[in-house]
């Protein structure tokens, strides 16, 4: 099942830095994904006047932990677009298309594209569906991801390593 769809300039980087480890900070699927495993989220304001995001607990990174085994024991799927104007476009087409469980958000994407991006989708469905460690030293680019995973993240047993 495809979990989350997103788009960025540097598509594996995007993956590897910010989903496959990292913190809910830096990430909304990580974000998305703790609060289906029932973990909360706090906000704070840092002196400088950002917003510091953490996993409510007296340790996040045990709930950071929990969430990156959730993810690393997923596949991703990506397509390198031809310009990051054209992958962000892109996205909210294959978010109308495969409808991903964590996903908020949605977009009408330029319909005058539509036969493009079909064609960009077969090819994104068709791509292969390679772990965390298999994306170092793949081609990057500007681009759209899809998580996909055999279980939903509010089945993921917490504490698991499964399918590392």
């Amino acid at each position: 099942m495809v979990i989350y769809v997103g788009d960025t300039q540097d598509v594996v980087n995007r993956i590897l830095t910010n989903h496959c480890r990292g913190n809910v900070e830096g990430s909304a699927l990580r974000r998305h994904v703790a609060q289906v495993m029932g973990y909360g989220i706090k906000s704070t304001k840092r002196p400088s006047g950002s917003t510091k995001v953490r996993i409510d607990l007296p340790n996040p990174r045990k709930g950071e932990t929990d969430i990156s085994n959730y993810i690393r024991s997923g596949k991703w799927r990506y397509m390198i677009c031809d310009s990051y104007k054209e992958a962000h476009d892109f996205q909210w087409y294959v978010i109308e298309q495969l409808k991903p469980l964590l996903n908020k958000n949605s977009q009408p994407c330029n319909r005058n594209n539509l036969q493009r991006y079909q064609i960009l989708l077969t090819q994104l469905t068709n791509s292969p569906a390679l772990g965390c460690t298999q994306l170092r030293g793949m081609q990057s680019g500007p681009g759209v991801y899809a998580l996909h995973h055999q279980q939903e993240a509010r089945n993921w047993q917490i504490g698991s390593k499964q399918g590392e």
